[in-house]
């Protein structure tokens, strides 16, 4: 059964200095085909004209300066009043249908308790987009097999009532990917291939080749459990989260 009206998504964005991006991402929201949903922005201080934009589409905002990135999306988590939380970053870009393909997931397996799927690239190099694809096929394979959960929150929904009994997320840098894991050790998970959202190009760009593979090589360990709480991946975390903090990041692959 497919939900009309009567279920409301909070759609959870945390952001810093996105004015060149959170327009692009908040009109992909604007002509969505589902309809009831709210928007949810956790801003950690942006010092440029994200917020006005962000008040201009009416969507919620939440300042907390300073704050880390998934703490950011945990106070978002907290504050919606879906029974959906939809999680997604503003340099995202929705198809008119993905709100109601959300849903109707949730709708059509009421064990259901997150989903995710994969990101595509736009303007970005050659060589990113075909990472990507990579990651995220392989991704996909390897949930099916081994029923061992991991993602982005570039797009990753859950029910409000699955979030609030796993505790919301971690202090880590792998959060997002740590997160769905539980999820799926704990209820029911699953990876959508094709089910695809676009993301901006720019870390790819800005980082190049080296750069790039260098700060996200953590992500590995989705595929080797085995190494999640290993030194070598706790130094890689480590090596990553110091870019990001160097680079004022407050958003992740």
């Amino acid at each position: 059964m497919k939900c009309q009206n009567d279920c409301l998504v909070s759609i959870v964005v945390p952001t810093l200095n996105e004015e060149k991006f959170i327009g692009n991402f908040l009109r992909s929201l604007k002509n969505q085909t589902y309809k009831n949903f709210e928007v949810i922005i956790v801003d950690g201080g942006s010092s440029d004209g994200t917020l006005k934009i962000a008040k201009e589409y009416h969507a919620k905002t939440i300042v907390q300066p300073n704050t880390p990135e998934f703490e950011s999306r945990d106070i978002g988590g907290k504050r919606g009043k879906g029974e959906i939380l939809l999680f997604t970053s503003a340099d995202v870009v929705f198809r008119t249908d993905t709100v109601q393909r959300v849903v109707n997931e949730f709708e059509e397996d009421k064990s259901l308790g997150a989903i995710c799927g994969p990101g595509k690239l736009y303007n970005a190099p050659l060589w990113a987009r075909i990472e990507y694809a990579l990651y995220y096929t392989l991704l996909g394979v390897w949930t099916r097999i081994t029923k061992d959960f991991n993602g982005s929150t570039n797009f990753m929904a859950v029910r409000k009532k699955v979030f609030n009994k796993i505790g919301g997320f971690k202090d880590r840098i792998d959060a997002d990917g740590y997160f769905l894991n539980q999820v799926g050790n704990n209820t029911k998970a699953r990876f959508i291939s094709n089910f695809s959202i676009l993301i901006s190009g720019r870390r790819a760009r800005k980082m190049g080749f080296i750069g790039f593979n260098t700060h996200f090589f953590y992500v590995l360990d989705a595929f080797f459990p085995f190494f999640r709480e290993t030194k070598i991946i706790k130094v890689l975390e480590n090596y990553s989260l110091s870019y990001r903090r160097k680079q004022k990041s407050l958003v992740p692959l």
